[in-house]
């Protein structure tokens, strides 16, 4: 057992400390306020309420929280574009400015945009559509501010660059430093731009949508995909390893454009084009329904000390009080509810209340409740029906704890006893 424990811990801890997950991770880190923002404007204009609805229309609320949304999520591929690349340059060390690597990486991903041109009686008005500045430009949008730079680690490698006298003030000279290899994309971008012009693609946009974003969108929308990154986070964390830290960007990646058309979609008041977006109703954390149980029926001291100090924490999503502490971890007693169980009936139960259309599709909006109590994330992303049937999956799940948690107090209490007649 420890033997396996080893591998997987050198496993998964090569995925964490990838630096090209990492640096697309600490990008979407630092757009997280961007894309609350977006998701709750998204939530607010979307409300399925015939009155509220004419209410936020009739004053001019509906139009404030359109623009919000489109402007923050909506554009998620332009923040991407400058973000990536910036957090390339702070990973890598590869320029003097990562300020200036990740602007020139949003110039190239803006040089590849298709963009159109109405001559008018004062001149030529240039209109930029929005097609790829959202979640359909997102991976284009990846792709470049990697090859931005690594085309500024090539440059630094080999020396190639403007110098400046010492008596040059650092950060002129930074920028200066700059300006070859961000030449160097540009130019190579534009040739790029020019020659997919020319095939039946138009835009390199559309070959990475076609051969790159297509296809993972038929796989995250298969909920069998879904349901074994969460069997596998969860049988992570029971062997000690941090599931979230590893399967959570992976599901982040996949998932991010299915989430943000659903939200597109839901704020326009348009159908939900995605039935799998990569969440389901949430049954609090992976520690809460055990603690509830353990809360009625443990009868043991150390059980009851430890549910009663960690279902707070457990509640706004901080879980290593109970993993640890009761332990969880390398528990027998609760691989089936923990790994198996819950997470069995949330995806595929959540799925088939879609199917029967008893639960709408998901608005993309939950993951903005992620340390929130699990019904607030079952209302944004689910609404009225999130919470209903949130609560029955969290009942459901809290009763298949029962036995698992009695037969390990019957446990401690044994141990209890055998301690106290030493």
């Amino acid at each position: 057992m420890q033997g396996v424990i080893d591998k997987l811990t050198a496993v998964s801890g090569a995925i964490a400390q990838n630096w090209v997950i990492q640096v697309i991770m600490k990008a979407f880190m630092m757009l997280l306020p961007i894309t609350m923002l977006g998701s709750f404007a998204a939530l607010f204009k979307g409300l399925g309420i015939e009155a509220y609805q004419a209410f936020i229309a009739s004053n001019g609320v509906a139009g404030v929280l359109a623009t919000i949304y489109q402007w923050t999520t909506g554009m998620i591929g332009v923040y991407l574009a400058f973000l990536v690349a910036y957090a390339f340059a702070q990973h890598t060390k590869c320029a003097k400015s990562e300020m200036a690597v990740g602007l020139v990486s949003l110039a190239c991903f803006l040089i590849v945009t298709p963009f159109q041109t109405i001559p008018t009686d004062f001149g030529v008005n240039t209109l930029l559509p929005t097609d790829w500045l959202g979640s359909s430009g997102m991976f284009t949008a990846i792709i470049i501010s990697f090859v931005v730079g690594g085309i500024y680690l090539l440059c630094q490698k080999f020396h190639i660059e403007i110098k400046l006298p010492d008596a040059v003030p650092p950060f002129i000279s930074a920028q200066f430093s700059s300006l070859i290899p961000g030449a160097i994309a540009m130019v190579l971008f534009g040739i790029v731009s020019a020659l997919f012009a020319g095939t039946e693609f138009g835009t390199l946009h559309q070959l990475v949508y076609t051969v790159l974003a297509s296809p993972l969108h038929a796989v995250t929308g298969n909920v069998f995909g879904y349901w074994i990154l969460m069997v596998t986070l969860y049988g992570l964390w029971f062997l000690g390893i941090h599931g979230g830290m590893t399967v959570g960007p992976i599901i982040m990646m996949l998932f991010m454009q299915a989430q943000m058309e659903n939200m597109a979609a839901f704020q326009a008041g348009t159908p939900m084009p995605n039935l799998c977006v990569g969440d389901s109703l949430t049954y609090g954390t992976g520690s809460l329904p055990m603690l509830v149980a353990a809360l009625i029926f443990m009868k043991s001291a150390q059980g009851k000390a430890v549910s009663r100090m960690a279902i707070l924490p457990a509640f706004f999503g901080v879980d290593e009080p109970a993993y640890f502490g009761m332990p969880m971890i390398l528990n027998p007693l609760f691989f089936i509810p923990w790994v198996l169980g819950a997470p069995t009936l949330s995806v595929f139960g959540t799925h088939a209340l879609k199917l029967i259309g008893l639960l709408p599709y998901s608005n993309g909006t939950a993951g903005s409740a992620a340390n929130l109590p699990f019904f607030v994330g079952n209302a944004m992303g689910y609404g009225t029906a999130g919470i209903i049937w949130g609560c029955v999956f969290f009942v459901l799940i809290v009763l298949m704890y029962v036995p698992f948690v009695k037969a390990y107090d019957k446990q401690m209490l044994a141990a209890e006893v055998e301690g106290a007649q030493e």
